[in-house]
C-alpha cells in the first residue's frame, strides 16, 4: 500500500485534470480528453478499492490516515461533476456522462473508506475501555478471592493436581453461572436456534433435561460471538466484547453485566491456565506407580489384553484417551470380574488419581445418557 502522501499527490493531479475539463471549451479533441479522464478516474477507483478499502476492511487502520480526509474528498468529488455538454456530438455527451458516473463511483469508495476508518477508531476505543476495566478488576479484592478459591479447589482435587476433565468441568460450571446471571441475555434474545460447537464445551453431559441443555447451548452461541476458541481455550476478543458492552442503551445494566462478565471469564481463564499447565506437564504415573499384584494375575492379564485390543488401555494398564467417566466405568468393570473390593484405591494409585476423584467420575457416569453406549461396548469387550 502506498504512503498517504502519494495518494494526496495523485488526487491533486486528478482534481487539476477535472478542473481543466470543466473550463475547457468544446473542440475536436474534447471527446478524447474525456475518455482519458474517465479512464484515470476508474483507475483511481480500482486503486482505492484494492489498495486501501480492502486493506482497511480486514486489517488495522492506515498509518497517518488523518493525513487524508476521505469524507471531505468524497464530497468534493461530487461537487466537481462536469456540466452537461452543449455539444451536438453524441460521443462527447456520452463521455461526459461516463466521467460523472466514474466520479460518483470514486466518491462512493472514498466514503466507504471513511466509514471503515471511523469504525476502526471506535473499535480501538472499545478495546481500550475493556482492557482498562479488566486491569482494574484484576487488581480488585474480588479477583484475588477468585484466585484463592481456585487454589483451594485445586488442593482439594487430587492434592493440587486435578484431572483434565475436572478442570474442564470447573470451566463449564463457571460458564453456566455466567449464563444464569443473564450477562448475555440481550444477545440470546436474537438467537432462535442454538449453534453447536463440537469439541469445545460438552454441555450434553449435564443431565437429561433437554430444555436446560438447549438453553446452555444458546447462551454459549451468544458468548462465541464475543470470544474465539483456540487450542482448547476460550479467548476474549477485546473489540467485540467492548463493542457489545459499551454501546448498550441501558448503561446501568451494561455496567453490571460487564462486571459479571469480567468476574466469570476470570474464573474461566484460571481453569484454562491450569488446563494448559496440565497439558504441558508429562504424566509420570507409569514410572512411579508399580502394577498392583491383583492386576498381575493370569486372569487379569487376559482382561487387560481384551481392553488393549479394543484400544482402551495400553500394555501397562494406562488408559488410552478415556474421559474420567469412562475410566471410572473401566475400573469398576475390571474389579467386578476380578472380585477386587478396593476398586478406587487400586486404580487410583495405578493411574495417579485420588480414589475419591475416580469414584466421583464413576458416579457421574451413571447419570449420563451418553455413557450407556460405552457401558454396552465394555460388556461386549470383556465378554
Amino acid at each position: 500500500m502506498k504512503d498517504t502522501g502519494e495518494y494526496n499527490a495523485t488526487f491533486s493531479d486528478l482534481f487539476e485534470k477535472i478542473e481543466k475539463s470543466r473550463k475547457e471549451q468544446p473542440s475536436a479533441g474534447t471527446k478524447f480528453r474525456l475518455m482519458g479522464l474517465a479512464a484515470d478516474i476508474m483507475e483511481m477507483v480500482d486503486t482505492m478499492q484494492h489498495e486501501v478499502l480492502d486493506v482497511v476492511s480486514r486489517e488495522a487502520v492506515l498509518e497517518a490516515d488523518a493525513d487524508i480526509d476521505y469524507t471531505e474528498l468524497s464530497e468534493r468529488l461530487l461537487m466537481l461533476e462536469l456540466p452537461e455538454s452543449g455539444s451536438e456530438d453524441a460521443i462527447v455527451c456520452e463521455q461526459t456522462q461516463l466521467v460523472n458516473e466514474a466520479l460518483g463511483m470514486l466518491s462512493s469508495v472514498l466514503l466507504q473508506i471513511a466509514d471503515q476508518l471511523e469504525r476502526r477508531h471506535k473499535d480501538e476505543e472499545y478495546a481500550r475501555l475493556y482492557e482498562a476495566e479488566k486491569r482494574r478488576y484484576m487488581n480488585s479484592g474480588t479477583a484475588r478471592r477468585s484466585r484463592q478459591t481456585f487454589e483451594q479447589w485445586k488442593e482439594f482435587e487430587n492434592s493440587g493436581n486435578p484431572a483434565l476433565e475436572s478442570v474442564e468441568d470447573y470451566r463449564m460450571e463457571k460458564l453456566l453461572k455466567m449464563f444464569e446471571k443473564g450477562v448475555l441475555a440481550s444477545r440470546v434474545e436474537h438467537i432462535q436456534r442454538a449453534k453447536r460447537y463440537p469439541g469445545e464445551v460438552d454441555f450434553d453431559q449435564l443431565d437429561d433435561d433437554h430444555k436446560m441443555k438447549h438453553t446452555a447451548h444458546r447462551y454459549y452461541a451468544a458468548l462465541r460471538k464475543l470470544v474465539d476458541f483456540k487450542d482448547g481455550c476460550l479467548v476474549v476478543d477485546p473489540v467485540r466484547v467492548g463493542r457489545h458492552f459499551y454501546t448498550s442503551r441501558h448503561e446501568e445494566n451494561a455496567k453490571a453485566n460487564r462486571t459479571s462478565f469480567l468476574k466469570y471469564m476470570h474464573k474461566v481463564e484460571l481453569a484454562q491456565e491450569e488446563y494448559r499447565r496440565l497439558l504441558s506437564t508429562p504424566n509420570e504415573a507409569e514410572e512411579v506407580c508399580p502394577l498392583p499384584d491383583v492386576l498381575a494375575t493370569e486372569e487379569a492379564m487376559e482382561i487387560r489384553e481384551k481392553l488393549r485390543e479394543a484400544g482402551l488401555v495400553n500394555e501397562d494398564w494406562q488408559p488410552a484417551d478415556l474421559s474420567g467417566s469412562e475410566r471410572g466405568l473401566v475400573a469398576r468393570a475390571v474389579c467386578e470380574r476380578l472380585e477386587i473390593n478396593e476398586v478406587w484405591q487400586v486404580f487410583g494409585q495405578l493411574w495417579g488419581e485420588k480414589s475419591e476423584t475416580l469414584r466421583g467420575y464413576f458416579n457421574k457416569a451413571l447419570g449420563q445418557r451418553k455413557t450407556l453406549l460405552f457401558q454396552d461396548n465394555l460388556k461386549k469387550i470383556l465378554g
